[in-house]
């Protein structure tokens, strides 16, 4: 894949994952005080499948942010060993110091 196709492919996904949020949270308020049949009423049940799209994604954000935290986390940490590991100095590098 190109990264103009991955480029088009990634705000594709986005615009479909706001787009269902938003959808989402647009049905929960529009049928909050809704007249309810009973225990198999058809609109709680669209409601609860709502609520829990809603959850399904935050909990993958969560997970993303997780995961970048830990891999900038490692990133970090290796660039500090490998910084403390090869020590930079004048005598080092061979400069010469002249008055």
């Amino acid at each position: 894949m190109t990264t103009e196709k991955r480029k088009h492919l990634a705000a594709w996904v986005s615009i479909i994952f706001i787009f269902v949020t938003l959808a989402s949270l647009f049905y929960i308020v529009k049928e909050e005080n809704h007249k309810c049949t009973g225990e198999d009423c058809p609109v709680c049940a669209c409601v609860h499948q709502a609520e829990q799209t809603l959850k399904n994604l935050s909990t993958g954000m969560v997970v993303v942010f997780r995961t970048l935290v830990v891999l900038e986390t490692g990133v970090l940490l290796a660039a500090v060993c490998f910084l403390k590991l090869i020590p930079h100095s004048l005598v080092s590098r061979k400069v010469r110091l002249n008055d």
